[in-house]
């Protein structure tokens, strides 16, 4: 078997920490010199221990398991358990490995209990494991995307906490709050007691929560540095302490601001913030990177504008405000036009960070992809043409004046060639769903304050 399935009691914590890592669910047996089995441990034992102020560089003996669950092989064989520490309650719980041992209670195997199982029933040895599915943290979990990523992960049946302050749609949660693998703490990110209290048994985690954009963050100067920086910071130093190896951060392909000569736009292009809310993204781009180790490797996402809908619906955004004006005003407000956006629909971005999830860490982490559709690098006069050939009556206000001076268009070939991963659904599509949408809702009001996110932060 292979080493690193096993560890001395005398070895170090860090030294556990590696060999856990890089496998969800995955237990290391403590064993003796003779390699009898003595207990195990596990990612969340040696998080726990961290937490409570336990130094890496001490031993694993005061930490690990030692009252543990195992079969003797020839029991397995014989499909009956009598001196074996296992019991029917080990398949419906969390454990999902368990250590085979002979008479002298030596390690001869680590299975998994879906395994175990098909032996017990003589099924197929050729029938393939099944894979634990890691337990995902969604910062901002309540909000635009992370509404959407909780649904796809939930109904792919990973395990889901979400840590959101609902400062927008306080119904949203109510989608999935009978889900056995869903839970939910009501708490702010910004909160140092709450980054410890929901990280420790989390696999992954995939941090949404900001406050968006210039305007809003003007309105909450204070907040928009303690959510879209140092909240980032201290949560990637605390995970990267604690040997999380999957952290997703969202950024903003708004990092590269002006760019006059309209190139297609790769993670090396040059950066050029042209506002403050851009800045931070990069500040924190460079906190995460810094807080990479062995273990905890960062993937950063620039995202494109993202459009569609969502659980918890945005106005505030290009694609979908068009869609708002087309179909209650007819008219769409056209500012400038002439400038470049890349675009993203809000479930390819889910699905693009589920790919990051399943992906391997060699190919994803330490990275910084674009994330967006190369089909739907626009100008903004393109997108508001589209919206009026799905809202016919709708027509097209173009001011002179330009409200946004952003400009570029941006490459997402890199995560592709990563991940296999390329976003699909089409800015036409979007628009199409938004007028079933408001035509099936006729009491549906898009003009609520909680649809729009400077609207409810300027007014706290």
């Amino acid at each position: 078997m292979d080493k690193e399935n096993f560890i001395k009691e005398n070895d170090k914590i860090a030294t556990a920490l590696k060999k856990v890592s890089g496998s969800f669910g995955k237990i290391v047996c403590v064993i003796d010199d003779k390699k009898k089995l003595l207990g195990i441990i596990t990612a969340g034992d040696i998080r726990r221990a961290i937490l409570t102020g336990n130094d890496p560089n001490q031993s694993i003996k005061k930490i690990y398991n030692r009252n543990v669950s195992f079969i003797f092989e020839n029991e397995l064989k014989e499909k009956k358990f009598s001196k074996s520490n296992f019991s029917n309650k080990e398949i419906n719980q969390s454990i999902f490995y368990i250590p085979i041992v002979n008479e002298k209670k030596k390690v001869k195997n680590i299975l998994t209990t879906e395994r175990i199982i098909e032996l017990m029933e003589n099924k197929s040895l050729k029938k393939q494991k099944k894979k634990k599915l890691p337990k995902v943290l969604i910062i901002g979990g309540a909000g635009y995307i992370g509404s959407v990523l909780c649904k796809k992960l939930l109904k792919k049946n990973y395990s889901v906490k979400i840590v959101d302050k609902v400062l927008y749609d306080k119904n949203v949660v109510n989608n999935f709050i009978k889900n056995k693998n869903f839970s939910f703490d009501k708490a702010d990110i910004c909160d140092l007691n709450t980054q410890i209290n929901v990280i420790r048994d989390i696999d992954v985690v995939v941090f949404l929560a900001e406050i968006v954009g210039d305007p809003a963050c003007n309105a909450r100067p204070e907040d928009a540095l303690k959510t879209n920086y140092l909240s980032i910071s201290s949560m990637s130093q605390l995970c990267s302490h604690l040997g999380i190896s999957k952290f997703i951060y969202t950024s903003s392909c708004s990092v590269y601001g002006l760019d006059k000569q309209n190139r297609l736009l790769t993670e090396k292009s040059d950066l050029n913030p042209i506002s403050h809310y851009a800045r931070m993204k990069i500040m924190s781009e460079k906190a995460l990177l810094a807080n990479k180790n062995d273990i905890f490797k960062p993937t950063i996402f620039r995202l494109g504008t993202v459009f569609g809908p969502s659980l918890r619906n945005r106005f505030d955004l290009v694609v979908n405000t068009m869609a708002k004006n087309a179909h209650y005003n007819k008219k769409i407000n056209l500012y400038g036009g002439e400038q470049w956006r890349p675009n993203i629909h809000v479930e390819d971005v889910a699905d693009g960070i589920i790919a990051s999830i399943k992906s391997n860490q060699k190919k994803v982490g330490n990275k910084i992809f674009n994330l967006s559709s190369d089909g739907s690098n626009f100008k903004i006069k393109d997108i508001a043409f589209a919206a009026k050939k799905v809202f016919k009556k709708s027509k097209i206000d173009i001011q002179k004046s330009m409200v946004d001076a952003r400009n570029y268009r941006v490459s997402s070939k890199k995560f592709f060639i990563s991940s296999g991963f390329r976003a699909k659904k089409t800015i036409n599509q979007a628009y199409k769903d938004f007028e079933k949408l408001f035509k099936k809702n006729k009491n549906f009001n898009p003009n609520r304050k909680i649809f729009s996110n400077i609207r409810v932060l300027g007014d706290k």
